[in-house]
């Protein structure tokens, strides 16, 4: 099945207003300054990657990219984009205690970032335009430095929390 410039846009708009929804809810759980300043900005680059997005799409129309008939990008998106890519908080809270709803958020946080950056990756291969290519490369480093830095927030604040220190 051809994959359409329609079809992309509407799935990058998906992740990254996914992920601006989720950075956003998940600050407002979060008591320290630092980490809560993170969450934002976060939020703030995913609204801009939908938008750059939107507009590497609308420069061509539907002129062909390169990537309607790649069967990696076919089957991630058959199978990683069938469901929300970010969970809904209100589910991790309701299940789990505060703190490991935390923990758990952030687990998945890094797990959307590794298939958003799956994703343009992809599209980057796969693409024949110059500048398109160019955009996407660069959409591809900023999901990887969302990535590190959600490992580092991981890492460095959660690694030596507990239930009685405030996140």
């Amino acid at each position: 099945m051809q994959i359409t410039n329609k079809e992309l846009l509407r799935l990058s708009t998906k992740i990254e207003s996914e992920g601006k929804a989720f950075y956003t809810e998940l600050s407002s759980h979060i008591e320290n300054p630092e980490v809560k300043e993170f969450l934002l900005l976060m939020a703030k680059e995913e609204s801009m990657h939908e938008i750059q997005f939107k507009k590497l799409l609308d420069e061509k129309g539907e002129l062909p990219y390169g990537w309607e008939n790649n069967e990696s990008l076919r089957e991630l998106i058959d199978t990683q984009f069938q469901t929300d890519i970010f969970p809904q908080l209100e589910e991790i809270f309701a299940q789990l205690p505060r703190f490991q709803g935390i923990k758990k958020a952030i687990d998945f946080a890094v797990e959307a970032e590794k298939v958003s950056s799956e994703f343009y990756g992809l599209l980057q291969d796969a693409c024949t335009d110059i500048e398109s290519k160019t955009l996407l490369v660069l959409l591809e480093k900023a999901e990887q430095e969302h990535l590190e830095r959600v490992e580092m927030i991981r890492d460095r604040y959660l690694a030596d929390s507990s239930e009685d220190k405030p996140l």
